[in-house]
């Protein structure tokens, strides 16, 4: 059986019984109930017996099932355990890492940052995927996903890397600029936008004072880079993560918008399994983004 046990699925399965459900499992592990399902389903088909019964209204934990449930978090246990020997046994890390990136982190981070890595720890080769879901830890099979928050309820570990800001920009030379004093008057502006799940709203913050902008953009984009290079060829206001507008400000290519009215902050977190899924050479590549993440958020600048 050992041979045909994909220690994934076997993760999901030991989910599922525990929660008693495949909808509380995909909640608990960040993943769509379809996924779920299909990892169940596949490590039936690996194993040749029946897990669960199921309905669409309730399931039920076969004798074949009750007796891998009994053994899983034990079988788990025991694969963290030889992970975390074979990488840990007096030598460097070494191995194969797949890490999970936002696109806009994975342009203007990764590639350097990467770098610094394996000149580091020369040991471990590492693969860096476009994901934007908890879930895809578990779909990808990924060792842990960088990911911008907030993040759903679930029992993945999460670690928060930094707290970005996002600020409001446009070219110094935009006609009208200089009769924006409130978040009101962007209205009568032409708008850059870069929608998150179509949500078409800007909010911005003052103290106490919340105000929330229903806008309709004259340039839409899925990036926001991008939507940087439109604000600095005039076409309209943007709203963009600091680090990208901060050098573009202070080479006056760029000007603030509204500068006492702040975006709400979003935190950036490293996500993961469990903590025992946490082996030499991902931790050692936790260390590195950590460090980096956080000296660039200080300095203002890129990582």
């Amino acid at each position: 059986m050992d041979n045909d046990l994909d220690l994934t699925a076997l993760r999901v399965f030991h989910s599922v019984v525990r929660s008693g459900s495949f909808s509380a499992a995909a909640r608990d592990l960040g993943a769509p109930r379809s996924t779920v399902a299909k990892r169940v389903t596949d490590l039936e088909a690996s194993l040749g017996v029946r897990l669960v019964e199921r309905t669409t209204r309730s399931m039920r934990v076969t004798t074949e099932g009750e007796v891998l449930a009994s053994r899983a978090e034990r079988l788990l246990a025991d694969a963290a355990d030889l992970r975390r020997r074979l990488t840990d046994a007096g030598q460097a890390p070494r191995g194969h890492l797949r890490i999970g990136v936002p696109d806009l982190f994975e342009q203007i981070t990764m590639g350097r940052l990467a770098a610094r890595f394996r000149a580091r720890y020369p040991e471990i080769t590492a693969e860096f995927v476009t994901s934007r879901q908890p879930g895809d830890l578990i779909e990808d099979e990924l060792d842990a996903i960088i990911i911008f928050g907030p993040l759903p309820e679930s029992n993945l570990v999460a670690r928060r890397l930094v707290t970005g800001s996002m600020t409001t920009v446009a070219a110094p030379d935009l006609p009208g600029l200089d009769t924006v004093h409130h978040p009101r008057d962007l209205m009568r502006m032409p708008v850059i936008d870069v929608p998150q799940h179509w949500i078409r709203q800007w909010v911005f913050q003052r103290g106490e004072e919340e105000e929330v902008l229903r806008i309709t953009p004259v340039l839409s984009f899925g990036s926001m880079l991008t939507a940087r290079d439109a604000a600095l060829e005039g076409g309209g206001v943007a709203k963009i993560p600091t680090i990208l507008a901060r050098p573009e400000i202070e080479a006056g290519h760029l000007v603030e918008v509204l500068p006492d009215w702040q975006g709400p902050a979003k935190d950036l977190f490293v996500v993961f399994p469990s903590a025992r899924s946490v082996t030499t050479r991902l931790r050692a590549f936790l260390d590195v983004l950590s460090g980096a993440v956080q000296d660039a958020a200080a300095e203002g600048r890129p990582v």
